[in-house]
């Protein structure tokens, strides 16, 4: 097996720049500014999008020669002969431009596959193609077109994700590159062809490539350090320890021995004092319910490349999640009204988890205030993680119990609600602000006590 060389990475992610204040008042912009940019906006106006379907061919380039070979060949037959020279070489150009990547990608099998099952928004993940080219000579200029840089597809719907150079005769050829997910899903996330347009580009023909593993990428988490306090009545193996009589954790006190208490519990000095045996008395593991909901409204919620509340919801909520069940609480993940997820103290549950949110596309349907707020039937703790918008409309309930949090997402930078365990803004560092809020929350709750 011979290792292929990519000729090109992958393509950049696009940038945006901010424009300035002063650059964006009214006042800054001269007019002949503004009415260059009207006479632009009306000459790229799409006034016919029903023909659309009937001249889409003329954007390829393929097209222009079909039209000039047409006109060559009227000048042909009612002018002049010299126009059977120019549709001749027009007519070979098209016919080399398509029958050539035709007939190379008749002669190759690809195969795709990730050496990760799951990653992390953000995180190296290295993609392995295999190629196999069955003609004894090369072929050339091959792409990987799809299903990696969906959110990045410009007006030009260029989705190449990477180009190789040469696959030689008779191999086998593997290229390994680096992808860098920027959103959570599966990947790949749609259809993934590779396609080739040698030697003149007129014409690409294209082949589907063969899946063989996928990658789930998990939403961005942010790294926490504490919780609130504890506290509950299911007692467990497995929890967070809380100091009531138990055989696990630290010491609490002394007391007589009853029948069934382990010999490496007995205080020694104490039972040669009292003549009877004394053993120590430990703190218990116990476990408390949580449910952390997701408000996954649409109509709440800006899609915008900065400041996505939808996904930084999504992302507050598996951080909150991932948390809580290192901490050993009892965990219920609810991402839409009557959609409940137990996480079980196993990892494999956590990851289960974690997968679901990946995959998560959210009803169109608008999830009423009722079902949000009452949620799963009296659990001991609820964080709801929503947006501001649905907090002006949760303002008007009386009864929201004292057992509800809400961690507000704000777009639009309005300022902190009073209702609102945690404000976190948008339009500013996300995972600092909630960092820095949950730690100060969580020192309220055990400096209180």
């Amino acid at each position: 097996m011979r290792t292929g060389t990519i000729l090109c990475a992958l393509l950049a992610n696009h940038s945006y720049d901010q424009m300035s204040p002063s650059n964006s008042t009214s006042d800054s912009i001269s007019p002949a500014t503004s009415l260059s940019k009207r006479l632009f906006s009306i000459a790229n106006r799409n006034y016919f999008p029903w023909a659309d379907r009937y001249v889409y061919w003329l954007k390829q380039p393929i097209g222009w020669l079909i039209v000039g070979a047409f006109a060559a060949l009227l000048i042909g037959v009612f002018l002049a002969p010299q126009g059977w020279v120019m549709f001749a070489a027009l007519t070979t150009l098209i016919a080399i431009g398509v029958v050539w990547p035709w007939v190379s990608m008749r002669g190759i099998t690809c195969q795709m596959s990730f050496k990760r099952r799951r990653a992390t928004e953000g995180d190296t993940v290295q993609v392995i193609l295999r190629i196999r080219n069955i003609y004894p000579w090369p072929v050339w200029g091959l792409a990987v077109e799809g299903g990696f840089l969906a959110e990045h597809v410009t007006d030009t719907d260029d989705s190449t994700a990477v180009a190789l150079a040469r696959i030689p005769g008779w191999s086998t050829n593997e290229f390994v590159w680096d992808f860098e997910p920027t959103r959570r899903g599966q990947y790949p996330t749609s259809k993934t062809d590779v396609s080739n347009a040698f030697p003149f580009g007129i014409w690409s023909a294209k082949k589907s490539i063969d899946v063989v593993s996928r990658i789930i990428v998990w939403p961005l988490t942010v790294k926490l350090s504490s919780i609130p306090l504890v506290g509950g009545n299911e007692f467990s193996s497995a929890g967070v320890m809380m100091d009531r009589a138990g055989h696990e954790g630290d010491i609490l006190a002394v007391r007589p021995y009853r029948q069934g208490d382990s010999l490496r519990d007995v205080h020694w000095a104490q039972t040669a004092r009292h003549n009877r045996f004394i053993v120590y008395e430990r703190q218990s593991a116990a476990r408390r319910d949580i449910e952390v909901v997701i408000d996954t409204d649409p109509t709440i919620h800006e899609d915008c490349a900065q400041s996505n509340s939808l996904e930084w919801g999504i992302r507050v909520g598996a951080s909150l999640i991932r948390e809580f069940h290192q901490h050993g609480w009892n965990v219920t993940c609810t991402v839409q009204p009557q959609k409940h997820t137990n996480v079980g103290p196993q990892r494999s549950r956590l990851e289960s988890t974690l997968d679901r949110l990946a995959t998560l596309v959210p009803d169109e349907a608008t999830i009423p205030i009722e079902s949000l707020v009452n949620g799963k039937a009296k659990p001991t703790f609820r964080i709801i993680v929503t947006t501001a918008v649905r907090m002006e409309q949760i303002s008007s309930q009386s009864d929201l119990g004292s057992a509800t949090r809400f961690v507000v997402l704000d777009t639009q930078s309005t300022g902190e609600h009073r209702s609102a365990w945690l404000n976190i803004n948008c339009n500013e560092d996300v995972a600092s602000q909630l960092r820095k809020e949950w730690e100060r929350r969580c020192h309220d709750t055990w400096s209180a006590n």
